[in-house]
């Protein structure tokens, strides 16, 4: 058809005309290969044409699949522009159009091209086949008629001008049942009778092949008709013209069988409206071809869209704008793609699966709202119970059946110094090597027991719990939990260390005895701490009764704040902040608990480390307990006390009752016999005895009931300055010639009045007793010719050796054999004298709580030393001499 001028096929190019690709890389490949001559590539039917016409080419290879679509009327014809080189139409199997056009423009030859093989033998025969051919042979009717035809797969069948049968392919004998040899040069009517076509619908038919005769285009119809088995089927014909370049001449007819498809796309149809997803397709221009039922329900809930519409008309920007990118990227890739979007204008979550073809886009999918909203608590619920997990104190294990570690999790690690799966990967028979609890529990577990075991490891304990999974009876995984119960077991350990105590303090008898037990039970509490129990004294202050520690000074007292030492709960502060006179002098504490003990004090415990929650719960426990038996302890002291003050009123009470009953009696006596005698007599004399008697039983009856007063113990103390008591009471007794020297003396604690009364009584007895000139009948008869020498010298000072003051005199003094009866109440050694002015003297002394003595004094007289108990001693008053 397209004789090559001289040369051409010798010298001239192979002209592929192929998309860039593999299948095009490979093509161009194996004909460099198989000929001695250059082969060239055009990526576009315009670069074809192109090269066309600039260079002389040997054989045109033309695929179909082109970007700008492959159009052989150009390419034949700018061929045949060069003196035509031979045309081969190299397609991939289905397109049947193609083979009717290539067959109607007479190419030397058309091959379906096997993709699986890379060699592309078929395409290099051909071309070496068409080289060594001359023009004679390149005729339509040996070449294009038969090897293209017979060649399809479908049936073809050629027409003449006349519309008669020129040649059938071996396909159109298998449907009509005929052979060719029947049917060639009968008349188009002729392939009615066979069955070709239905006779009700032949004039349609022959109209459209009037069409391609008249008009030179091509014309497609569905046929129905009953094949030669008797099965009904359809066809798509496809009727192209042929032409010598000039005028038409023929007819090819193509009948392809779309039965199965049509089948196929009536049961998809069907199928489609069944379904309960939501399906729509789409054409190559985004617009609506099908929806189904459930498809048009969903739309309808704001606007369903019209077929022919623009699925851009329908869901603009920006709602449309993942849409939009979703479905260009599966027609662009020609790949599906599956993705979940939220529509604003439907308010709800849609999954959806868009798949590609050439020709459109199919697009199933379905409402996942519920879903994506139960989903979406159900992942809101994980990760709060993932959050609660990983916070919560707790360790998550998991192990293999060979005790190798596949999980461990949770906030409990961090007691260990363990990250998060550090331990995964590892035996636990390795990790804990040195805890035969824990090996032993998970090894029960893996045996298959149920285990729940309290373990001690590093220091902390931790309660267990392995459950094993089973797999076919055989355990395929331990599941392990176990919780930091370190202040609880310390917590337990302390609960029974206190009620254990407790019957201890119960029997102490002292707050001396419940300190030293308080301080004793603290490191049973708290290991390695440190206790001091400071009790509080009558002056607010506090002072140190027990420690385990090192030993406080003596003397160590602390004032109380203006807000006192009082508190309702246990304080906890740093060391540093904390007096350091409350602490022991060797004390290295970094962390320290004030704990209450009501009015009585505080206890003080410390350690070098920092506490715990749970010490402060027990030591808090401890407090309250050491509070209460100090409260029953001072109950028990003050019931002690008042048996003891009764004892001594009782005792006071007989003193009374037996001088009534005997210092009274004579003086009672005495005044009665002299009333007698007077109111016999009638002589004053006798009254004036009488009288006399009655004053000496009312000094009497004075001094008894000074004595019980003095007697009392003193409960209001207040601070008295012992120079200003001193001199005062001088004053107010008749001391004669008597001389007062004075020492530097000290504050006190005490009753003011009753002090003034104690040195009265002393200087009264040093002016009567020890005074030379008032010795009218000495006991000692070997003093009685002793002449007085020297005036009295009473003196008041500190003492040396201990704390307190003494009251000495230049008298005679009092013989060492009576030192021990002067203080005896009624015990006197003259007539006038009651016996009771040292015994008061003391009294008093006893009620302050000090101690008196009597010994002689540095002149020969006596000397009374009195030893207090009070603590912080001011001087006061500076030395002095009254006369």
């Amino acid at each position: 058809m397209f004789p090559p001028s001289s040369g051409s096929t010798s010298v001239g190019a192979i002209l592929c005309v192929a998309a860039d690709g593999a299948v095009s890389d490979s093509a161009v490949s194996a004909l460099r290969d198989a000929f001695e001559r250059p082969v060239e590539r055009a990526e576009s039917a315009a670069a074809a044409r192109s090269a066309l016409a600039d260079r002389a080419v040997s054989c045109l290879v033309a695929a179909a699949d082109l970007p700008d679509g492959l159009d052989l009327d150009a390419l034949v014809t700018a061929a045949d522009a060069r003196a035509g080189p031979p045309v081969v139409v190299y397609a991939a199997a289905g397109d049947e159009a193609l083979a009717a056009r290539a067959v109607s423009l007479g190419v030397d030859d058309y091959l379906v091209r096997d993709e699986a093989d890379d060699s592309h033998a078929a395409l290099v025969e051909s071309v070496r086949t068409l080289f060594e051919r001359d023009a004679d042979d390149r005729s339509p009717e040996t070449r294009s008629y038969r090897v293209i035809v017979e060649a399809m797969e479908d049936g073809a069948f050629v027409l003449d001008e006349n519309r008669r049968v020129e040649y059938v392919n071996p396909r159109i004998e298998a449907i009509t049942g005929c052979a060719s040899e029947t049917l060639r040069g009968e008349r188009f009517e002729s392939l009615v009778d066979a069955g070709l076509f239905p006779a009700d619908e032949y004039e349609r038919y022959r109209d459209a092949v009037s069409r391609v005769l008249s008009k030179g285009v091509t014309e497609r119809l569905d046929v129905r008709f009953v094949d030669a088995d008797g099965v009904s089927r359809l066809f798509e014909l496809s009727l192209s013209p042929v032409g010598d370049g000039e005028r038409v001449t023929g007819v090819v007819g193509i009948p392809r069988d779309v039965t199965d498809r049509e089948t196929a796309t009536t049961q998809r149809g069907e199928l489609l409206e069944r379904m309960t997803d939501a399906f729509f397709a789409l054409d190559a221009d985004w617009r609506f071809v099908y929806l189904n039922d459930r498809a048009r329900d969903v739309f309808s809930e704001v606007r369903e869209p019209d077929l022919g519409e623009r699925i851009w008309d329908l869901v603009p920007s920006p709602d449309g704008a993942e849409l939009y990118e979703k479905y260009h990227e599966a027609m662009r890739t020609q790949e599906s793609v599956t993705f979940e979007t939220y529509s604003e204008p439907y308010d709800g979550w849609f999954e959806v699966r868009a798949y590609p073809s050439p020709s459109g886009l199919s697009v199933y999918f379905r409402d996942v709202t519920t879903r994506k909203r139960y989903l979406h608590a159900l992942e809101s619920t994980n990760q709060r119970l993932e959050t609660v997990l990983q916070n919560l104190p707790v360790i998550l294990s998991a192990f293999d059946a060979e005790g190798v570690f596949t999980m461990s999790e949770g906030a409990g690690l961090e007691s260990l110094d363990r990250e998060p799966g550090e331990a995964v990967g590892r035996s636990a028979f390795d990790l804990y090597d040195d805890t035969p609890a824990a090996t032993d529990a998970i090894a029960r577990g893996l045996s298959g027991e149920v285990v729940d075991a309290r373990i001690e490891y590093r220091g902390a304990v931790y309660d267990a719990w392995y459950r094993p999974v089973f797999d076919d009876g055989e355990v395929s995984e331990l599941l392990g939990v176990a919780i930091d119960v370190t202040n609880r077991a310390r917590l337990e350990a302390g609960l029974r260390s206190l009620q254990a105590v407790t019957q201890d303090f119960i029997l102490t008898e002292s707050v001396e005895e419940v300190a030293a037990l308080a301080v004793e039970v603290v490191p049973e509490l708290v290991p390695d701490a440190d206790a001091a129990v400071w009790l509080a004294d009558d002056r607010g202050g506090l002072s140190p009764a027990a420690s385990n520690a090192g030993k406080f000074d003596s003397g160590a007292r602390i004032e109380a704040s203006p807000s006192g030492f009082e508190s309702e709960a246990v304080t906890r502060v740093d060391a540093a902040a904390v007096d350091d006179r409350l602490l022991s002098p060797d004390s290295d504490a970094a962390s320290v608990l004030r704990v209450p003990l009501g009015s009585h004090g505080l206890l003080v415990a410390s350690t070098p480390d920092a506490f715990l929650d749970v010490d402060e719960d027990l030591l808090e426990l401890l407090g309250s307990t050491v509070t209460s038996a100090l409260s029953g302890t001072v109950r028990e002291q003050e019931l002690r006390n008042r048996e003891a003050d009764l004892a001594a009123a009782n005792e006071r009470l007989d003193d009374f009752v037996s001088i009534v009953a005997h210092d009274l009696r004579n003086p009672l006596a005495i005044a009665t016999g002299y009333l007698d005698l007077g109111m016999e007599s009638g002589e004053r004399a006798h009254l004036e005895r009488a009288a006399n008697a009655v004053d000496r039983m009312s000094e009497l009856v004075e001094e008894v009931l000074d004595l019980a007063r003095q007697r009392t113990p003193v409960v209001d103390a207040t601070p008295v300055d012992l120079a200003r008591v001193v001199d005062h009471a001088w004053r107010f007794v008749d001391t004669g010639d008597a001389t007062l020297v004075r020492e530097e003396l000290f504050t006190v604690d005490g009753d003011d009045g009753r002090l003034l009364r104690l040195f009265e009584n002393l200087f009264r007895n040093a002016v009567e007793h020890g005074s030379t000139s008032r010795r009218d009948t000495p006991d000692d008869p070997a003093e009685r010719d002793t002449p007085p020498d020297e005036p009295l010298t009473v003196r008041v000072g500190t003492l040396d050796d201990r704390t307190g003051f003494y009251v000495a005199d230049n008298g005679v003094g009092i013989p060492e054999n009576i030192r021990e009866r002067v203080f005896d109440h009624g015990y006197t050694t003259t007539a006038r004298g009651t016996g009771f002015g040292l015994a008061i003297v003391d009294d008093i002394a006893d009620a302050h709580g000090w101690s008196v003595s009597l010994a002689g004094s540095a002149e020969g007289g006596a000397r009374f030393e009195f030893v207090t108990q009070s603590e912080g001693l001011a001087a006061t008053g500076s030395a002095g001499t009254d006369e």
